[in-house]
């Protein structure tokens, strides 16, 4: 019996050498971990399809304990992302965003279940045909929240007092949303209609999702950003591609 046995996912992979590969894997029992797969990128490689981004996968990893790079034995596929991922380039980038998003919040052998069942859900939203771009605000929610970074939609973070209806502006010093009286905020301003889909990401799965009203999330995704590039102290390669892609197809 391996070390380890578990389910995961492949968040990305690399190459080692001349014939094999590193493989970052999301595990479901000891969360981000690396391997080592032997003659992956070789003619005959046992892996096939296994190691592809977002697969889902049940792997057996040899290794001391505490170890930094294991070795994959057992990969066998479970659920391949390909189909949904190579369906148009834009679901296929916002995969790769995914993928690298998972990975940057995901701290080095530390299990997070939850984060894990919610990477999950929204990969088989998007395989149902959940807009990418929904799948995208909710799962850059989610991981925002369950880090403790995403403020209370509903309480001022100035004097503490429940917000009144209607949009959000932020305030980066109290580093949470504001009301009148404790404002000027810093901004952004999220528009009722992004409030109101917040509320329902915090309170139903990401298949039964649509997207914000007048579908213009753009206050929304650049409120993300900002506390993403503000939490990691970098921005992510793979959303200034899916943006650039998102810009192409539009003209």
């Amino acid at each position: 019996m391996p070390p380890i046995s578990s389910d995961a996912l492949v968040l990305r992979t690399f190459a080692l050498g001349e014939t094999s590969k590193v493989v970052v894997l999301l595990t479901r029992e000891r969360g981000k971990l690396r391997a080592v797969a032997k003659g992956a990128r070789g003619a005959r490689s046992r892996y096939h399809s296994a190691l592809e981004p977002l697969s889902e996968v049940r792997v057996g990893l040899y290794g001391r304990q505490g170890t930094e790079l294991f070795r994959l034995g057992e990969c066998e596929l479970v659920r391949s992302a390909f189909a949904a991922g190579s369906s148009d380039l834009t679901t296929s980038m916002a995969f790769s965003y995914f993928a690298e998003l998972l990975d940057a919040f995901s701290p080095e052998g530390e299990a997070e279940d939850a984060v894990y069942r919610l990477a999950i859900a929204v990969i088989r939203a998007v395989e149902g045909g959940t807009s990418s771009m929904v799948a995208a605000r909710y799962l850059e929610a989610w991981l925002l929240r369950l880090h403790g970074i995403y403020p209370p939609l509903d309480r001022c973070a100035g004097c503490g007092q429940p917000l009144p209806g209607g949009p959000l502006h932020y305030h980066s010093p109290a580093r949470g949303f504001a009301c009148s009286s404790c404002q000027p905020a810093t901004g952004p301003h999220l528009a009722e209609s992004a409030r109101d889909f917040l509320h329902e990401v915090f309170r139903r799965p990401p298949a039964s999702l649509c997207p914000p009203a007048g579908a213009d999330d753009s206050s929304l995704e650049a409120f993300h950003q900002q506390l993403i590039g503000g939490h990691l102290e970098r921005d992510l390669r793979s959303f200034r591609v899916l943006k650039d892609v998102a810009r192409g197809l539009q003209t």
